[in-house]
């Protein structure tokens, strides 16, 4: 999976999480049926928490050592 892919899934993921945070009420209606809307928060938060653990990876760091003296 390429940075771009996962920049992609990422930015999906806040989008659903926006759109269940803009609906009005603790519930949303999918395919008819009322459903709470927190418990489906969780699993879009971990997708979001992975998504930013990967992109990290793809940022370059810098190992600071001490030297010598």
């Amino acid at each position: 999976m390429n940075i771009e892919e996962i920049e992609a899934i990422r930015t999906q993921t806040i989008v659903h999480i926006q759109d269940l945070l803009a609906a009005s009420g603790p519930t949303i209606t999918v395919n008819g049926t009322e459903t709470p809307w927190a418990p489906l928060l969780a699993p879009l938060r971990a997708t979001l928490d992975w998504c930013d653990h990967k992109l990290a990876e793809y940022q370059p760091f810098e190992v600071r050592s001490a030297g010598s003296d």
